[in-house]
């Protein structure tokens, strides 16, 4: 029916069937026909290659957690590249917002750097990103601690888990998008942003 060292699908509709009905093999299937595909549309519309790539683990991950919908989706690619252009626009949108809070903010560091105040908002991001972390899923906690706090690589990683290399993006993707979700969210109710982009 399918073959997962082949870029083709001989019958789409029915390997979208059984990835509803939870089939592992025939989900890793559709995410190996489509991932280089929406990456490079994604890359297109973002230019930005780390974006491009969280955004189709993302779109995955939906497609996964919300199988059991895929049955009503009557055209699977036109939903991919829907998926991929909202959450390119929305991630473009967001970047811009970022930058106006994050000039603001720069316009008056000169005069906060050695400050009281300054210090009091830097000890409460990092509290704050200690916080989230802390609340993360065991094998997201690890994983990010790897990587940005070891600075291991995604092989790395992969290789001292004993886990895939796409596990540990997986892993990470979830795990940068609830600290990033948490400091957007903080930041927008005081007014700044200093560790957004963690």
């Amino acid at each position: 029916m399918f073959d997962l060292a082949s870029d083709k699908l001989h019958n789409e509709f029915e390997l979208i069937l059984l990835v509803a009905q939870g089939d592992e093999r025939a989900f890793s299937a559709l995410f190996q026909h489509y991932k280089d595909k929406l990456y490079s549309y994604a890359l297109r519309l973002t230019e930005e290659e780390e974006l491009a790539e969280e955004m189709v683990q993302d779109v995955f991950m939906k497609i996964w957690m919300s199988r059991s919908e895929l049955k009503k989706i009557e055209s699977f690619d036109a939903y991919l590249y829907t998926v991929i252009r909202n959450k390119s626009y929305n991630a473009i949108k967001r970047r811009a917002h970022e930058a106006v809070i994050l000039k603001e903010l720069s316009l008056n560091m000169t005069e906060m750097q050695n400050s009281t105040e300054e210090t009091v908002i830097v000890n409460n991001y990092q509290q704050l990103l200690q916080q989230v972390v802390s609340q993360l899923p065991p094998q997201q906690k690890l994983i990010y601690d790897l990587s940005r706090t070891q600075g291991l690589k995604h092989e790395e990683i992969a290789l001292q888990l004993k886990i895939s290399k796409n596990t540990v993006k997986v892993h990470l993707v979830k795990a940068l998008h609830t600290i990033r979700s948490a400091f957007y969210n903080h930041a927008i109710s005081i007014g700044i942003c200093f560790f957004l982009a963690v």
